[in-house]
């Protein structure tokens, strides 16, 4: 203070001391100087004392205030400073959990504290679960319902409070962890509490208000942060379940195959819940002991794998509320009731589980569940309705995978449909050459002035189909019988048809009428019995016949086509006949098989005629070994064609559909017999010096209605015929040997007694590996 003197005032402190004015003793009146009702000081002097007094007094209240003043901008600014600091510390994490450390960091740091955590509120299930935390021991604070404990209090009310002794206050719940003083302050956001921020000592201590205001504008910029943060997460975790969902969708459109589906599913699954265990089961209830097979999983390297097979029992009520279609949700498995479920967790090491039921449009039950291992992992809704999706996209992959074996079923079963169909055409059609007999056999005609020709075929097709005919108009009968059983009174139309037709005579003379042509056949049958030496058409069944015999009926049938004609030269017929006992066959048949092939060589060699023609037909019976048979086969330099393909598929087919095999028959026949005891067959060779058949041709030889010859000489069923009757009716082989210009041989092979039967299977399993190769 400067120096004051006024009127001879004196300034006096309250310790006596006279900082200005003069020292008096005059018993002048004193006047006080007051700030804030307190005394400062007096100032003693005449009539002005009292005016320097207000002065003074005006003047330290006006000090006063400029202090103050100074002193709340200060702290003002250590605010705004200490709340810019955190929110830059803040706004730099987006994980939640490094926001919640964050914050207590700051908190211990600013206020005195031996622990702290910070709490947010499970709205699901109304507890707050510890977020972050810090002190000694790292003990975790037990999970508190929103009205239990001092912390939920402050939770409840939104108000943050100081407890400084928290021994003695009533709301202290028993398992909270002891602590002898507490601030705790809720983290609001929108007049919205989304949990509690507190600190606290094990000693001790005083607590102030300005404690308070610190962890209050912590717990603001907190709330504020932690938030965003579970926004965030919010949003990335839903930004996760859509590209799961979509790669699983895309798996659906992209890929019906049901075990990619599944393996994608629980993989995606356990890497976005971070989890140590997926897997996806089916319920098998038609097994011998109903169970659940799990076929899918997805597990840490630490877990042992639970696929397999899991009785119902061995589960128990977790297959049960799956079967019921009930969601089982399970954050502690120890403490669940059913001790099946606790040890089937405990077998996969399971300390957490949820499982969602998945039912297929087939009724099917299945399960995707998801399980943690080594520590207890409460389940959140979000991640509950992750599954949820999940497993409705896997029921709609299962449908569309179902869809998709369904179709491919049906295309296999029309598949099959169609080869079957073919199977029966190609029967009608070996039906149809059966029926119509064999062309050759107008040979007969040659004979017996046409006889054969135009009365043995006709009367064989009329007297073979009788019997069907016969069938044929008793079901016809029979079915109008019925109709007229069951609708008495038809129509006008129909009882004038019938009237027309004359129904009743029909009914009873058809059955006379088939019974006459039946007669008639059969003595057409008797007028032909001179052919029977080579036709033997009494003989349905096998019988031991001379082959030779029917070889040379067959010949003197062809007689007059072996003769020389105008500008060509005769035919030779060379025979090569080998002593052969009676052979167990079909005479009739396989004089046919003679009569085809004989009447095809003697087509070839007319073709060349200018050269002479030479026909060498040759018998021989083999027992073992046949490449003693084969040895003269006398065409020079035979070719190769290789059986292709023959290791795939159906090889009787593939070898049928082939029509001539050109290996040595040294080498096709010389294993054949591996399987007969004794191995004893005849083979008949018939060879001619014709042009030979041209390659791309040889392989259609055998098949039905193909003929090489101008249109009108041949119906292409010669060959067909023969070779049903030599290998499905006599369990042999009929071969063609060809080569261009040289001529070509067929080689009929017979076992010598039946049922032996040569199988293409055997010949091919005989045949060298450089054959099959190609």
């Amino acid at each position: 203070m400067t120096e004051i003197q006024c009127q001879g005032c004196t300034i006096w402190d309250l310790q006596g001391q006279i900082p200005l004015g003069p020292q008096t003793e005059d018993e002048r009146e004193s006047y006080p100087i007051e700030l804030s009702g307190e005394v400062l000081g007096w100032v003693r002097g005449g009539e002005g004392a009292k005016l320097i007094a207000t002065l003074l007094t005006y003047f330290a209240k006006k000090e006063q205030e400029k202090k103050q003043l100074a002193h709340e901008a200060l702290e003002k600014y250590r605010e705004i400073t200490l709340l810019y600091n955190i929110s830059q510390k803040l706004t730099a994490c987006l994980d939640i959990k490094e926001v919640a450390k964050v914050v207590l960091e700051e908190a211990q740091r600013l206020i005195k504290s031996s622990q702290g955590a910070i709490g947010l509120l499970n709205s699901s299930t109304g507890e707050l679960e510890t977020l972050a935390q810090f002190g000694p021991g790292g003990e975790e604070p037990p999970k508190l319902k929103v009205i239990e404990g001092i912390v939920g209090q402050v939770m409840a009310s939104g108000i943050g409070e100081i407890v400084n002794d928290v021994s003695h206050d009533p709301r202290k719940a028993e398992d909270e962890i002891p602590v002898k003083s507490l601030i705790a302050v809720p983290l609001k956001t929108k007049d919205r509490a989304i949990g509690v921020i507190s600190v606290s000592t094990l000693e001790a201590h005083s607590y102030a208000a300005g404690d308070l205001k610190l962890l209050t504008m912590l717990a603001s910029q907190a709330a504020s942060a932690l938030e965003n943060a579970i926004l965030h997460e919010s949003k990335l975790e839903e930004s996760r379940r859509e590209a799961l969902l979509f790669r699983l969708g895309s798996q659906i459109r992209y890929s019906l195959d049901l075990d990619t589906i599944l393996e994608t599913a629980v993989s995606e699954i356990r890497s976005l819940l971070d989890i140590d265990r997926c897997f996806f089961m089916w319920y098998r209830p038609h097994a011998a002991i109903p169970a659940w097979e799990v076929v899918k999983e997805a597990r840490t390297r630490k877990c042992e794998s639970l696929l397999g097979y899991y009785c119902a029992d061995e589960i128990g009520s977790l297959g049960e509320q799956l079967i019921d279609r009930e969601t089982v949700r399970v954050d502690q498995v120890e403490n669940a009731r059913d001790s099946q479920m606790r040890q089937f967790c405990a077998q996969g090491e399971l300390n957490s589980i949820v499982a969602l039921p998945i039912q297929t449009r087939s009724g099917e039950i299945g399960a995707i569940a998801a399980g943690s291992c080594g520590i207890t992992r409460p389940w959140s809704d979000r991640e509950v309705e992750l599954l949820e999706a999940v497993a409705n996209q896997l029921a709609i992959a299962i449908e569309h995978a179902e869809m998709y074996e369904t179709s491919q079923t049906v295309a296999l079963e029309a598949q099959t449909q169609a080869q079957q169909l073919q199977c029966t055409l190609e029967e009608l059609q070996q039906t149809q050459t059966q029926l119509i007999q064999s062309e050759k056999m107008s040979g007969l005609g040659q004979m017996v002035a046409g006889i054969a020709h135009e009365v043995n075929n006709p009367v064989n097709f009329i007297h073979g189909n009788l019997e069907y005919a016969n069938q044929y108009s008793d079901a016809l009968l029979s079915l109008i019988d019925l109709y007229q059983q069951h609708y008495p009174e038809p129509e006008a139309p129909i009882l004038e048809r019938i009237e027309a037709i004359e129904l009743d005579f029909i009914r009873s003379d058809f059955p006379s009428l088939l019974s006459s042509m039946l007669l008639g056949t059969e003595r057409i049958h008797e007028i032909v019995q001179s052919l029977r030496n080579f036709s033997r058409l009494d003989e349905a069944q096998m019988k031991p016949v001379d082959i030779h015999e029917g070889i040379d009926s067959t010949l003197l049938i062809l007689q007059h086509r072996l003769k020389p004609s105008l500008g060509a030269f005769p035919i030779e017929i060379v025979k090569d006949y080998n002593d052969l006992p009676p052979i167990e066959c079909y005479a009739s048949s396989l004089n046919q098989v003679f009569m085809n092939i004989l009447s095809n060589a003697i087509d070839a060699v007319e073709e060349r005629r200018d050269k002479g023609g030479k026909i060498e037909i040759r018998t021989e019976l083999i027992t073992g070994d046949w490449k003693r048979a084969i040895a003269n086969r006398g065409l020079e330099q035979p070719t190769l064609e290789q059986i292709r393909d023959l290791s795939k598929g159906d090889r009787y087919s593939a070898l049928k559909s082939c029509a001539c095999i050109t290996p040595h028959l040294s080498e096709v026949c010389a294993a054949m017999p591996g399987t007969l005891h004794p191995p004893t067959f005849v083979i008949i060779r018939i060879r001619d010096n014709g042009s030979g058949i041209p390659e791309h041709l040889q392989k259609q030889l055998f098949d039905p209605f193909f003929t090489t010859k101008p249109v009108g000489k041949g119906t292409g069923l010669g060959l067909s015929i023969s070779y049903q009757i030599v290998v499905e009716k006599h369990g042999g082989q009929l071969l063609c040997f060809s080569e261009p210009e040289e001529g070509t041989e067929f080689a009929i092979i017979i076992p010598l007694k039946q049922p032996v039967e040569v199988q293409t299977e055997d010949v091919l399993n005989c045949l060298p590996s450089w054959v099959l190769s190609s």
